[in-house]
């Protein structure tokens, strides 16, 4: 009965949750939006908080309360109005700071590391802090993008937030890392992908705006896989067929069946675990899933525009973040596509950025045939180009 109780508390927070950002997404329309985005989706929290081994439910059902606290702050700042980050001159080089939460949920925390400081005795910091350079620098040399915002926006991240934390997220603001339960989850700073995903929304954020919703959640979700593995490629030299193509390997304790949170090249194969369930992430438009949960399936459904993305890297090979991650990039910063956008609509857009960056050869026959294998067909082009939208504030998760 406490179960269901529970669980009943958490559907009806994720369905008001759901519900808001639709409403907020509509009311919105080209203003950006902050982003609350979590890298374990809720359907994985939930199947957790139903456990009858209080090790694995306690830290689930807490760490689901404290990302709804954190969806409701986060709509709070956006009626309020939120603090500004502090931009920068736009530079090659870029402006960290760690701080520790010290199993608090105060923000930022105390400050343990800044720029050029030398490394800390602790090991999640020194991660959470070249990781945040990785992302910098990926994003500078593949893309000459000068941070989060291209205007030199200081990277900040917290880590030990709370205690048992099963989550890390991008407010709109910061990174924010929790250390995992130890029996599902470990730290979080450990997958460098997980962390150039959530900071890749930021880059949404002050982009493409993609409303978190529907579809257009989705590929809000997808585009921040696609460069969060790129992210991990580009760190690593790794070509688009040496890659695993794995989100979060390395973050799933000991114990777990599984060996990620997602994959791209395989949607629906990354875990298959009694306490996590099996990875409901389908590859195809055949498979596509309608809930109200989830704002819609967003971290579902991103498996198909993911593996399309993986269908045309392993087609045009070399190193992915090159052509097919060249062509993804801009699409989302190009200014066209509309934050409301559809999965045709977004198939459509990445075969104009293929057409207009390499013409009607390889590269765009290449982006056609990748959505069309999982059930995508371009939408056609517009009469007129979808005013350019004006980037700057944050969207939710």
């Amino acid at each position: 009965m406490i179960l269901r109780s529970f669980s009943s508390i958490i559907a009806a927070t994720r369905d008001s949750d759901c519900d808001a950002c639709h409403i907020a997404a509509m009311t919105a329309t080209h203003a950006p939006s902050a982003v609350f985005c979590t890298i374990v989706p809720p359907h994985v929290l939930d199947k957790l908080s139903r456990s009858e081994d209080s090790g694995v439910s306690g830290p689930a059902r807490r760490t689901l309360e404290q990302d709804a606290l954190q969806r409701t702050r986060r709509r709070l700042t956006t009626v309020i109005g939120a603090t500004g980050v502090t931009g920068a001159a736009a530079s090659d080089q870029p402006r960290r700071t760690i701080h520790d939460a010290k199993h608090q949920d105060t923000l930022p925390g105390r400050k343990v590391r800044a720029e050029g400081a030398k490394p800390s005795k602790d090991a999640s910091v020194n991660r959470a802090y070249d990781a945040l350079g990785a992302t910098f620098e990926t994003y500078l040399k593949a893309y000459a993008r000068h941070s989060i915002d291209d205007a030199g926006l200081p990277l900040v991240a917290s880590v030990h937030y709370l205690q048992g934390y099963n989550n890390a997220f991008w407010n709109g603001q910061q990174m924010v890392f929790g250390d995992g339960d130890g029996e599902i989850f470990l730290d979080f700073t450990l997958p460098l992908d997980v962390i150039g995903h959530e900071l890749t929304h930021g880059v949404t954020q002050y982009s493409a705006n993609l409303d978190y919703f529907g579809q257009s959640g989705a590929l809000n979700e997808s585009v921040s896989d696609v460069f969060g593995s790129l992210i991990k490629q580009f760190t690593l030299g790794q070509s688009a067929d040496q890659a695993d193509w794995l989100i979060g390997a390395g973050l799933l304790a000991p114990g777990v069946d599984g060996h990620a949170l997602r994959s791209m090249k395989e949607p629906g194969t990354a875990y298959d675990d009694p306490r996590l369930g099996k990875d409901p992430q389908p590859g195809t438009m055949d498979g596509y899933v309608s809930t109200s949960r989830d704002n819609g399936g967003v971290h579902i459904n991103s498996g198909i525009p993911n593996h399309a993305f993986y269908l045309l890297a392993a087609e045009l090979g070399g190193n992915a973040w090159e052509q097919a991650g060249q062509i993804w990039y801009d699409t989302l910063t190009g200014g066209s596509l509309s934050p409301h956008a559809q999965f045709t609509d977004f198939a459509a857009a990445t075969a104009a950025a293929a057409r207009a960056r390499y013409g009607e050869g390889e590269q765009h026959r290449a982006v056609l045939s990748s959505w069309s294998q999982v059930g995508v067909t371009a939408a056609p082009a517009p009469a007129a180009e979808v005013p350019r939208q004006q980037p700057g504030q944050p969207q939710e998760a």
